[in-house]
């Protein structure tokens, strides 16, 4: 019988976050890596924060559920030009491209952990209006099924 359990989202994320800031070489580049940013206190610069997440319903088979998890990655900066966002994204290429992730109650298709883009553009700081921040956006995805 063809069961579901629940979405994969958020299990992914939290995989995927794990991984992150066990990278000594990425934590030592960032003030931090968030799911979410406090709206009491300003968030030192550069920071990452796991943003816009999604799951298309278009994967499983031999009766396990499945599809494609993606989440935003967005990096913050305030460095003068786009280097250090780029360094950042760089970094967390390295780290998650093609990686094996466990994955709490599923199973991620070996091999599917890939970044589909990339792009990193200056928008002005609403804090500072003279100043520009730069943001980088990285779109990962992972195929998902459930543990049988």
């Amino acid at each position: 019988m063809f069961a579901v359990t629940g979405s994969p989202t958020q299990a992914f994320i939290d995989a995927l976050r794990a991984v992150l800031v066990a990278d000594a070489a990425l934590t030592a580049l960032v003030a931090g890596v968030f799911g979410h940013l406090s709206e009491a206190a300003r968030t030192a610069y550069p920071y990452l924060v796991l943003g816009r997440r999604s799951r298309q319903n278009d994967g499983g088979a031999m009766q396990v559920a499945g599809g494609k998890v993606s989440v935003q990655l967005d990096v913050w900066s305030d460095h003068k030009g786009a280097s250090e966002a780029h360094a950042i994204l760089s970094r967390v290429y390295a780290v998650l491209e093609r990686r094996a992730l466990s994955v709490s109650g599923y199973v991620v298709i070996a091999g599917s952990l890939t970044c589909e883009m990339e792009e990193v553009f200056d928008e002005p700081d609403a804090d500072k209006p003279e100043a520009r921040l730069y943001h980088g956006v990285q779109r990962w995805t992972a195929d998902i099924e459930e543990a049988a």
